[in-house]
């Protein structure tokens, strides 16, 4: 996506239009920090799970503490530090913690609230959380987040290539996303009916939707254009980093 697009459209995105919103109690503004906390809860699991949490009460903190936020839309401590969703969202889940050392049970914590729809289940049984294990509670946190981010680019691709019925095309090269042989595309081709040339091409043009798809979905979380750069490097240290597959 041009430079100019991303510009243009970035006002409407929703951290920018959360910030801008924040001493309304009601409104467009809460309706972007509940879209938000819904796509963004793995990252806070993974952090809980990582600093020895168990499941359930890991996701009931995370159910006490994204009700609270969304309820009280407390952004006034938001400063030119806290920029990035990400960096506001661990920030906030940490002086929650802080409060809940006086709590005494998972029912005052949550309220039998439920603001998200957290499957722990699926977190549990996947690959990506075991790999937390080795890292940080911050270093997981910061690991889930980047492969959040990632996901929802990728299945918006998905999506974008049903739409325009290549669905097929899409899971055979979908492997390409994360890196590919020669011999793949050789095969690649056979199943496609396709020449090698036709499908280099292919290849290039999914990782560049994606590349591009992923910049819309960093710019959702930080407060101005000026950060999607140094987000995208962050967020490609992050997947290089310790805890990748």
């Amino acid at each position: 996506m041009p430079e100019s697009q991303l510009h243009a459209e970035f006002p409407v995105t929703c951290w920018s239009l959360i910030l801008k919103a924040a001493s309304v109690p009601a409104g467009e503004g809460r309706e972007a920090l509940e879209k938000l906390c819904r796509a963004y809860w793995p990252p806070l699991y993974a952090y809980l799970r990582r600093s020895g949490r168990d499941p359930h009460e890991a996701k009931d903190l995370v159910q006490g503490y994204l009700a609270r936020l969304i309820e009280r839309q407390d952004l006034e401590a938001v400063g030119p530090d806290k920029g990035r969703f990400r960096s506001y969202l661990l920030a906030g889940l940490r002086n929650f913690l802080i409060s809940e050392v006086r709590r005494e049970n998972a029912q005052k914590r949550g309220g039998g609230t439920e603001v998200v729809s957290i499957d722990a289940d699926g977190a549990e049984a996947g690959g990506d959380l075991v790999r937390t294990w080795e890292l940080t509670p911050d270093q997981a946190f910061d690991r889930r987040w980047a492969e959040t981010i990632l996901y929802h680019a990728i299945e918006a691709l998905r999506q974008e290539y049903l739409a325009r019925g290549k669905g097929a095309l899409f899971e055979t090269l979908k492997p390409s996303l994360s890196g590919d042989a020669a011999e793949d595309r050789i095969a690649w081709g056979r199943e496609l009916g396709m020449t090698p040339g036709t499908v280099a091409v292919a290849v290039y043009r999914l990782r560049l939707r994606l590349r591009e798809l992923v910049r819309l979905e960093v710019a959702q979380t930080v407060e101005s254009p000026a950060m999607v750069d140094e987000e995208m490097r962050d967020l490609l240290a992050i997947l290089s980093g310790p805890g990748r597959t």
